[in-house]
């Protein structure tokens, strides 16, 4: 099992740096450099502010998950937890490393490891969802501007799977098949497990507003997301319609979502140079967004591990002080 999540590894490895090398190659270096220290530093602060908001956001609709679950944790901690989890996804191979964080921490706290569980699974399919609806939306105006439907079919596509996926879980009958099947279902776990995890998928659908709620959190928050890749395009000088951000960058974002390289490097520079390559933008502008857009990232997830370190030392001072830990603060 440990060759084999090497072997991953070093595959995603490879095609990253594939896609790295194949895109930077003709490049001249010093042109990228330059283009990044022209960058007009005062968009910062608005993209900062951004993505504070979209941390709150991605907290509040993580609590009202496990709050229709019958799980009361502290909003403060789903906060703290979620920040740390973006430090994991950022500096481990894959995303599961943070979500399974974000699993282990509120487990902890709450006793109940299945809901917290079926939370972050929600979490993501919700915020999967709003992602593809508005880059189907928005790639319906693309698609009729460059008279190219497949703009149009990808999102389409994404979206029917996605569908089927929600159908599958909310009706249970066809996933209990593939159990029966499988013969998975004679597992005394897996079948407890699945019991469970439907349990909680009935009480997130049983619940209008929870559902209004949450969608609403989640189209905000990849309107935010949008609005921050805009923005770093304003920075580097590119004037670009904002329609096209509201296409393309959904459309990027899915294509990072395949678990084909290391946190999206490599597949999420082709996608920024493929599809704002069609909006106008130049080949050193692509490139600097596709990078400019990583260093964000990395800068803003060490917030996350400034809060682990935090965490990490409270309780190594309570420890001292001989009183029990509080995973509910990072202080």
């Amino acid at each position: 099992m440990k060759m084999k999540k090497q072997a991953l590894f070093l595959g995603k490895l490879l095609i990253s740096s594939g896609l790295i090398f194949l895109l930077y190659r003709k490049i001249p270096v010093k042109d990228i450099k330059g283009m990044l220290l022209s960058v007009e530093i005062w968009y910062m602060l608005p993209i900062f502010m951004l993505l504070v908001l979209n941390t709150l956001l991605s907290s509040l609709k993580w609590q009202l998950f496990l709050r229709a679950d019958g799980v009361r944790i502290p909003y403060s901690a789903l906060m703290w937890t979620y920040m740390i989890g973006s430090f994991y996804n950022m500096f481990l191979p894959s995303n599961i490393g943070g979500d399974s964080y974000r699993i282990y921490d509120v487990a902890r706290m709450s006793k109940e490891g299945v809901r917290t569980a079926a939370s972050v699974f929600a979490d993501r399919v919700s915020g999967f969802l709003a992602l593809v609806i508005l880059g189907l939306l928005a790639s319906i105006v693309v698609a009729f501007r460059f008279d190219e439907l497949f703009f149009f079919l990808g999102p389409l596509l994404i979206l029917v799977l996605v569908g089927l996926v929600l159908v599958a879980l909310f009706k249970q009958t066809p996933v209990r098949i593939f159990l029966r099947v499988t013969r998975l279902d004679r597992v005394a776990v897996i079948q407890r497990l699945t019991d469970k995890l439907f349990l909680s998928f009935s009480c997130y659908g049983a619940d209008r507003r929870l559902l209004v709620q949450v969608m609403t959190i989640s189209f905000a928050f990849q309107c935010s997301v949008i609005c921050i890749v805009y923005l770093l395009a304003l920075s580097l000088h590119a004037t670009v319609p904002l329609i096209y951000f509201s296409a393309f960058v959904p459309l990027v974002a899915l294509l990072e979502v395949l678990p084909l390289s290391i946190n999206g490097i490599g597949l999420r520079d082709a996608g920024y140079v493929f599809f704002f390559g069609w909006a106008g933008m130049t080949d050193i502008q692509t490139r600097s967004l596709a990078l400019l857009f990583l260093a964000m990232s990395v800068c803003y997830s060490l917030l996350g591990g400034l809060v682990y370190l935090c965490r990490i030392f409270s309780r190594l001072s309570e420890s001292d002080n001989g009183q029990p830990s509080s995973s509910a603060n990072p202080h």
